[in-house]
C-alpha cells in the first residue's frame, strides 16, 4: 500500500487568488478566495477532479510572499458568470488521511509536539460573484466526500479528518458519506479539538455548507448499495459552543443527515465526552429529514446515533444554573420543517425543538413562544392535547393509548413513531429543574428521549390513539409525526412532534411478555461441610445447615434470558453465625440454575465471609431482624451501592 505524504509543515502553501488570476489571466473581482486563503492543493476550472488516497499534514497557519494566511488544504474554487462561469463540477475527495502518520496511524504534530500538523480547514469551496450583478452567482458543485454513490470499495474510500473544521462548502448538491471527523482510523479514538492544543485549532464545526445548503445528503442515502459503510463518524467536542454540522442562508431544503454516529464510536457503545450542538441552522424555509424516512429501504442504518452531555456531573456540576444548560440539539426556526425519526438518542436536551431555557413565555430570550409558532403550521396548536403527544395514565400491554393535536391539512396523515424511553436523558434533564418542566411540587419532568426504536403505527387524525404493540418495552416514549404524503414515502413530506413524557405499559397476561412455558424453581440451600451455599438436590439432610427461616428472596428481576433471585444466606465463616446475600441466576428456558454472591469487597471480588475492614457496615445488617432488605449490592471498598455478579460490577457504582 502507498503511503504518500503531501506536506506544508515548513508553513509554505499556495495563495488562491493569485494562483487563480494568474491561471485565468486576469484579475476575477469577486472570486471566493483571497491571497490569505491558502492551499496545498487548489483547483480551478477543473471538471471530474479526484483526489485519493493522500495523506496530508500541514501547519494550521501558512505564509506566501504575498500573505499570511489559514492553510485550507484543498480548494476548489469557480469563476464568475461574467467570465464564463466554469466551475470545478463533479469533484470528490475520497480515501484521505488529514493530520494523521500514516504509519502509526496516530496523531501527527508540529516540532513543538503541542500543534497538530493539519490544515487550518481541510476543504474548501467558495462561490464567484459577478462584479457587475453580485448576486449572479457561481459554484463548484455537486462536490462528494467520502464515499461515493455506487462504490465498489466503499471503505476505501473513508477520509479521516483529525482536524478543527473537516470542510467550508458554499452551494448546493453536496454528498458527504463514510468520513471519521476527530475520531483516529480505528473509529474508536476520539481527538477533541475543543481540548487539543488548549483550543486554539478548533473551528467551531466539523462541516459547514451555506449560500443555499440545500440537496445536501450527510451520511446514508438509502438506496440499498452500500448504506452502512456510508454514515459518518463524528467525534465529540467536550467544551460547549461547538457544533457538528452548521448550515447558513436559505433555502437550506432537502437535507439528509442520516445513517451517523454522533459523539459515539463506531461500535456503537463507546461513548466520548461531548455537549454540543448537533446541527446548527435550519431556517424558516427549510426542510430536512434527520432519521429514516420508513420507506421500506435500508429503514434501521438510516437512524442517527446521537449521544451527548458525557460525562454529566463534570459537564454540569451544578445543573440549576441557567447559565450552563445542555446545548441544544438542533438549532431551529419557525416555517422550517424536520422530520426527526428512528434514531438512538441518548441524554440530549428536549428534542426534536430545545424550547426549556428557564425563560417564561412572553419574556425575551423565551422559547415556548417559538416552540409554538414552529408547530403551528403543521398542527393544531389550540387543541386541549397540546403540541406534544400525551400518554394515558394506565397502559395495559399489549395497548398503549394517548391524545395529540390532531394535523393541519395537508399534514394530515399521523404516524406515531414508538421508542423505548432513554433513562439518562429523562433523570439528568429533571435535575435541571427547569419552570417549562416543573410545577416544584407535584411533578418534575426530565427530557423525555427514545434510546431504542420500536415500531411506527399510522393512525386516524383524530387526535387521540389506541394502538397495539408488537413487543413489551416498559416504558415508552412517543412521537407524532405529520405527513403531506403516505406513509412510507420516500423522502416525504413530515414534521415530527417532541418526544412526549413517558409511559409506563403494565404486562399483560403472563403469554403477553413472552412468558410461554414454565421453569422448574431451583432449591437454594447451605452446606455445611462444603461451607458454601450450593442448590439441587440434598441427598444427606445433615449437610444442610439449619436456615434460621429467614430464605425469602429480598429481590427478584425478570429478564430476557434469566430470572434472578436474590435470597439471604449464611456467609463462609464456619460459624454460621454471619448472613450474605446470593443472587440465583435461573434460565428463562430451563437448566441448571447458577448461584453468584450479590456483595463484593472492593476489589470486587465476591465477598463469601466477614472481613474485617467491612465489619461495620456488615454488623449493621447481619441478623435479619426485621430490617428493611437491601435494594443494590454494597460495594464495601468505598462505601457505594452497585451491582455485582460474580465479582464483576455491572454498570457503574451509584454514589
Amino acid at each position: 500500500m502507498l503511503k504518500i505524504v503531501l506536506t506544508s509543515t515548513n508553513g509554505n502553501a499556495l495563495s488562491m487568488q493569485t494562483a487563480v488570476e494568474t491561471a485565468f489571466g486576469s484579475t476575477i473581482p469577486r472570486l471566493g478566495y483571497g491571497d490569505d486563503e491558502q492551499a496545498i492543493l487548489g483547483f480551478f476550472h477543473a471538471t471530474n477532479a479526484l483526489i485519493k488516497g493522500l495523506c496530508i499534514q500541514s501547519a494550521p497557519l501558512t505564509a506566501t510572499s504575498l500573505s499570511e494566511g489559514t492553510c485550507k488544504a484543498i480548494c476548489f474554487a469557480a469563476n464568475s458568470d461574467e467570465n464564463g462561469g466554469a466551475q470545478c463540477q463533479n469533484w470528490r475527495v475520497s480515501g484521505c488521511w488529514f493530520g494523521v502518520d500514516p504509519v502509526t496511524k496516530q496523531v501527527v504534530y508540529m516540532a513543538d509536539g503541542i500543534t497538530v500538523a493539519t490544515p487550518g480547514i481541510a476543504i474548501t469551496s467558495y462561490r464567484t460573484r459577478n462584479a457587475s450583478a453580485p448576486d449572479n452567482t457561481t459554484f463548484s458543485f455537486p462536490g462528494t466526500i467520502g464515499v461515493p454513490a455506487g462504490s465498489a470499495n466503499p471503505r476505501a474510500d473513508f477520509n479521516v479528518f483529525i482536524t478543527g473544521a473537516g470542510c467550508e462548502l458554499e452551494g448546493l448538491g453536496y454528498r458527504i458519506a463514510g468520513n471519521f471527523y476527530g475520531v483516529l482510523p480505528d473509529g474508536m479514538t476520539n481527538v477533541d479539538f475543543s481540548v487539543v492544543n488548549d483550543g486554539l485549532q478548533s473551528a467551531e464545526d466539523f462541516i459547514e455548507i451555506g449560500r443555499n445548503a440545500s440537496n445536501v445528503t450527510i451520511g446514508t442515502d438509502g438506496d440499498g448499495v452500500n448504506d452502512a459503510d456510508e454514515g459518518n463518524v463524528f467525534g465529540a467536542w467536550a467544551m460547549p459552543g461547538n457544533s457538528q454540522i452548521s448550515l447558513y442562508s436559505d433555502p437550506r431544503t432537502n437535507v439528509v443527515v442520516a445513517g451517523n454516529y454522533f459523539g459515539v464510536a463506531i461500535d456503537g457503545v463507546t461513548t466520548f465526552s461531548n455537549a454540543c450542538t448537533l446541527l446548527d441552522g435550519l431556517g424558516g424555509v427549510a426542510t430536512a429529514r434527520i432519521g429514516s424516512d420508513f420507506d421500506g429501504v435500508s429503514d434501521a442504518l438510516e437512524a442517527n446515533l446521537i449521544y451527548n452531555n458525557n460525562p454529566f456531573t463534570t459537564i454540569y456540576p451544578n445543573p440549576t444554573d441557567l447559565f450552563n444548560l445542555e446545548p441544544q440539539l438542533l438549532i431551529l426556526s419557525a416555517g422550517g420543517r424536520v422530520s426527526f425519526r428512528g434514531n438512538v438518542t441518548v441524554n440530549n436536551a428536549t428534542i426534536p425543538f430545545d424550547y426549556a431555557n428557564g425563560i417564561p413565555s412572553g419574556q425575551l430570550g423565551n422559547r415556548v413562544d417559538a416552540f409554538t409558532n414552529y408547530a403551528a403550521p403543521f398542527m393544531n396548536v389550540n387543541s386541549p392535547n397540546g403540541i406534544i403527544p400525551n400518554l394515558a395514565t394506565t397502559n395495559i400491554f399489549p395497548h398503549l393509548t394517548g391524545t395529540f393535536a390532531p394535523g393541519l391539512a395537508p399534514y394530515t396523515t399521523v404516524v406515531l413513531d414508538v421508542y423505548e424511553l432513554d433513562p439518562q436523558g429523562w433523570a439528568n434533564g429533571q435535575l435541571f429543574l427547569l419552570p417549562e418542566l416543573t410545577d416544584m411540587a407535584t411533578y418534575t419532568n426530565g427530557f423525555p428521549q427514545g434510546k431504542r426504536y420500536l415500531g411506527s403505527f399510522t393512525v386516524p387524525n383524530t387526535g387521540s390513539f389506541d394502538i397495539t404493540l408488537p413487543a413489551y418495552a416498559g416504558i415508552v416514549t412517543v412521537t407524532a409525526n405529520y405527513s403531506a404524503d403516505a406513509a412510507g414515502t420516500h423522502n416525504g413530506r413530515v414534521h415530527t412532534s417532541n418526544f412526549s413524557n413517558p409511559g409506563y405499559v403494565a404486562p399483560g397476561a403472563i403469554a403477553s411478555v413472552g412468558l410461554t412455558n414454565v421453569v422448574p424453581d431451583v432449591l437454594v440451600w447451605y452446606s455445611g461441610p462444603a461451607n458454601s451455599v450450593t442448590n439441587g438436590p440434598i441427598y444427606n439432610p445433615a449437610d444442610q445447615v439449619p436456615n434460621l427461616a429467614n430464605w425469602e428472596p429480598n429481590v427478584s428481576v425478570l429478564g430476557d434470558s434469566t430470572f434472578l433471585v436474590e435470597a439471604n444466606t449464611f456467609a463462609n465463616d464456619g460459624s454460621s453465625s454471619f448472613q450474605n446475600n446470593v443472587v440465583t441466576l435461573q434460565p428463562a428456558a430451563g437448566g441448571p440454575a447458577k448461584i453468584s454472591y450479590a456483595f463484593s469487597t472492593g476489589c470486587w471480588r465476591p465477598l463469601q465471609r466477614p472481613d474485617q475492614s467491612v465489619a461495620p457496615e456488615w454488623q449493621s445488617w447481619a441478623g435479619g431482624g426485621g430490617q428493611a432488605p437491601w435494594r443494590g449490592q454494597l460495594h464495601y471498598g468505598c462505601g457505594k451501592l452497585a451491582w455485582a455478579i460474580d465479582g464483576i460490577p455491572v454498570g457503574q457504582p451509584l454514589e
